[in-house]
């Protein structure tokens, strides 16, 4: 697979032609949508890229969110970005995960996603959350009063994902209106996919006509599971009261994704020999024998290892059948992780814990998806199946056909799962988004499935 350079002094993914900031605002649904500019594909000029940005409530100084659009058009000039879909059926809305953006660091239809499906007749959409504006400073200087951001600091506090939930309505929204679409498909990468099935809970009869799994968290437990274990909505409110008050032990208001100034280091300067908080690369043995030389090299190690060898990424594993490829190259690799926002609110990663081990939890609505009657397609890795997500992997004398549960909490009859470990092939986490061969085994499969289910 030809390597994608991801760092350039021009940018790569905002290069081309750049239409001024703040060049006009687009009223839609009392929300005031600032277009920011646009950019091309490299690798393809009738392929264009369209962004616009938004205030949220409570309009603090991180209470920003961003609308991307990648399409083709049949023109090589710089697009219009408000043109309705060639094929109003073909519409993609795809969530980002945590720490995630809704705009890669290039734009090779083969290992980005959204670009591959605007290259496949789509009108593509993505978002970039909230997290996306808070400045590029260590919690600590967050907290800083010379810096004066302590108090949009405790504001995230209140970052729940209903509140991500109704950005996402705004996004598709204007998505919809821009396309001129009643439905589209949705999908989610990651925790996207559980902020997908969030979605769906609530607008499913409105909005959708499919939903894409892609390795995504979800509400799949049957029944209730050790009862014991949940949290009662009493103790659910007295620690997100302790949240809010800061005094939480072991919740900040933030929650900072591991490795992130070496990942960002990594992204600059690729090569280098030295990495962030040492003086020099350390003497660590790689599995396929290799010395860790680089800082690319450190992360990349980081990664496979992370929660588990290969759960991240199988990044020193070949591709079964390949001609040597593993399951990710590197320079994409550090582009993924070197993309990454910093922060993630830990009030989502409370309300996770509240919603587990209930089949439907009493006092959040989010895992309200028993009526949702919608085509189903899921995409599990190594994550997936040790998480559990994905019910018995490698069980064939399962009871529950392997991957069924996903939509186990559904009334959908069309259920597709896609297990990409134990199967001959051994997806990492990473690997379904933007692996080395993620086009043949994900994407393809992804689109088929949709062009098959147009109405």
């Amino acid at each position: 697979m030809k390597k994608v350079i991801y760092f350039s002094l021009a940018a790569i993914f905002f290069c081309s032609i750049m239409v001024a900031a703040n060049s006009f605002a687009f009223h839609h649904e009392g929300l005031d949508w600032v277009y920011q500019g646009s950019s091309v594909s490299e690798s393809d000029p009738h392929l264009k890229h369209f962004y616009w940005e938004t205030a949220r409530p409570p309009y603090g100084p991180f209470d920003t969110i961003a609308l991307h659009r990648y399409v083709r058009q049949n023109h090589e000039w710089i697009g219009d970005p408000y043109g309705p879909a060639k094929d109003r059926r073909k519409v993609l809305f795809i969530i980002p995960g945590t720490w995630d953006r809704g705009s890669a660091k290039g734009s090779d239809p083969n290992v980005s996603e959204t670009w591959f499906f605007a290259a496949n007749g789509y009108d593509v959409y993505s978002m970039d959350f909230r997290t996306s504006y808070i400045p590029n400073l260590s919690y600590a200087q967050l907290q800083d009063q010379n810096f004066g951001l302590d108090d949009a600091l405790k504001a995230t506090a209140d970052w729940n994902y209903a509140l991500f939930r109704k950005d996402i309505k705004a996004c598709v929204d204007l998505a919809k209106d821009i396309s001129r679409t009643h439905r589209l498909f949705l999908a989610g990468r990651s925790r996207g996919g559980w902020q997908m099935w969030m979605y769906a809970a609530k607008y499913w009869k409105q909005d959708l006509k499919g939903l894409i799994s892609l390795d995504g968290g979800g509400p799949y437990v049957l029944v209730d599971a050790n009862p014991g274990k949940q949290m009662t909505q009493a103790y659910f409110q007295y620690i997100v009261g302790l949240f809010k008050n800061g005094v939480l032990p072991g919740y900040p208001f933030l929650a900072e994704v591991g490795g992130y100034e070496q990942a960002q280091f990594a992204g600059a300067v690729p090569f280098s020999t030295n990495a962030v908080g040492m003086t020099s690369i350390p003497p660590i043995p790689q599995p396929n024998g290799q010395p860790v030389k680089t800082v690319s090299d450190l992360v990349a190690y980081g990664a496979y290892y992370a929660w588990g060898a290969g759960i991240v990424t199988n990044y020193y594993t070949p591709y079964p059948g390949g001609a040597g490829e593993t399951y990710m190259d590197q320079d994409v690799l550090i582009g993924i992780e070197s993309n990454f926002t910093r922060y993630w609110p830990n009030m989502q990663n409370l309300e996770t814990g509240a919603l587990n081990n209930y089949a439907n939890n009493p006092y959040l609505d989010y895992d309200d998806t028993q009526e949702v009657d919608l085509p189903i397609l899921h995409f599990a890795s190594a994550f997936g199946c040790y998480s559990g997500i994905v019910h018995d992997c490698y069980n064939p004398s399962s009871p529950v056909e392997p991957g069924q549960s996903v939509a186990a909490r559904t009334a959908s009859t069309d259920v597709t799962s896609v297990i990409l470990i134990g199967t001959g092939k051994d997806y990492g986490h990473l690997d379904i988004f933007s692996g080395t061969h993620a086009r043949q085994d994900v994407m393809q499969p992804a689109l088929d499935w949709m062009n098959d289910r147009l109405k």
